[in-house]
């Protein structure tokens, strides 16, 4: 009789953590998908132009110096203090304000003026977003973008 209780609680123990890993694999393919999902990429104008690209989950900026010869900077979205934008009548400047690089920003030069500011709505509204703990993993990527761009009610006409 001990035999039979003990090979279900055994059975019983297995289905648990067959179901546990199940959630785990679950989990972080929602992570993955979640991680290719870019809510804006910008492009600035040079020989060897940067890209800085906003997703759900993190903010990467990719400083090219030469063929093939970049600087990839990645920071949590969570980790995003502010955005400032400063604009001409062409070109724009982007500069990120992050917990990890506290002493200076994140500057990127010569991104198209329209293209910097909608960058900083999107992560301005993104990052307001996050500190008032919305959650918008519920959100289709265009939707997202569109409340985002709402959310952040600078005036753009400078």
């Amino acid at each position: 009789m001990n035999d039979i209780s003990v090979s279900t609680t055994t059975k019983q123990n297995d289905s648990d953590d067959q179901t546990s890993i199940e959630d785990s694999r679950a989990e972080l393919r929602a992570a993955v998908t979640e991680s290719h999902e870019i809510l804006i990429k910008v492009t600035t104008f040079g020989l060897f132009p940067d890209t800085v690209t906003l997703d759900r989950t993190q903010l990467t900026v990719t400083k090219r110096m030469f063929l093939r010869v970049a600087e990839v900077i990645s920071m949590r979205v969570e980790d995003i203090l502010n955005v400032i934008v400063t604009v001409g009548p062409i070109f724009g400047t982007v500069k990120i304000f992050s917990r990890t690089a506290s002493i200076s920003p994140c500057v990127i030069n010569y991104v198209w003026r329209a293209d910097a500011i909608r960058f900083k709505r999107i992560a301005q509204g993104y990052i307001i977003a996050i500190q008032r703990e919305i959650d918008c993993s519920q959100l289709s990527t265009a939707d997202l973008i569109r409340q985002l761009e709402q959310l952040d009610q600078t005036d753009s006409r400078a």
